[in-house]
């Protein structure tokens, strides 16, 4: 007597994005698929977390570009929340900074949004299957952009060892729209006083005006605006 076939359980799709044109070509893909099921599709980052409880969705795909939030915080909050299946990120922001931060976040692919519609019917497949995939190119300015921030961490540690606590205090100060005079009388210390160590902070940051200091100071954290 033979065996009875063994049934193969669909991949269980979910799609996050707010183009109903995109959202159309990748269930046209999946429907075209015996081995892929679309189990939902939202426009939104707030309507991601309960579509995936609802739907259990072993792929996510997933734009970053939302128009309530960026779809980082999206993949945060999917992992925080205990989302095991996998994240395709499909997109046409390819900076290596969101990149990194989807990476980082937890995702499982990341592609191009132009390149990866042409075959994202395979593309879900082989992340399902726990294949990693995301192109050198992007791999290559997600590296970049790590080393970026690797190289203003150290800058922004040196920096912040080389001020003083009164250049320091004047720096917040001066992002907060004090003038000469009035961080003077903050700080009971002479209007003088205060050009001088302005003298010296900008020095430090390179800066010839306020704005230019402040601007410096933020790219570094030593100041948040």
């Amino acid at each position: 007597m033979a065996s009875p076939e063994t049934t193969i359980e669909p991949i269980r799709v979910l799609v996050v994005d707010d183009h109903p044109v995109i959202r159309g070509v990748i269930r046209l893909a999946c429907d075209s698929s015996p081995h892929l099921a679309i189990v939902g599709e939202v426009a939104t980052g707030a309507e991601t977390l309960e579509a995936s409880v609802r739907s259990h969705p072993d792929v996510i795909v997933l734009d970053v570009d939302l128009p309530d939030e960026d779809g980082v915080a999206t993949i945060k909050r999917l992992r925080t929340n205990g989302f095991a299946g996998k994240i395709l990120v499909l997109t046409e922001r390819l900076d290596g900074g969101a990149v990194l931060e989807c990476v980082r976040a937890g995702v499982n692919g990341y592609l191009e949004k132009a390149q990866g519609l042409r075959a994202v019917g395979s593309s879900i497949m082989r992340v399902a299957t726990g294949e990693r995939l995301i192109p050198e190119d992007l791999e290559q300015r997600a590296v970049m952009e790590l080393g970026r921030y690797a190289r203003m961490a150290r800058e922004s540690s040196e920096m912040a060892a080389s001020l003083t606590r009164r250049e320091t205090e004047i720096l917040h100060a001066i992002s907060e729209g004090h003038t000469m005079r009035s961080i003077a009388t903050r700080l009971g210390i002479s209007p003088r006083t205060v050009e001088t160590h302005v003298a010296k902070l900008y020095r430090k940051l390179g800066a010839k005006t306020r704005v230019q200091a402040v601007a410096r100071a933020a790219s570094l954290g030593l100041i948040e605006l």
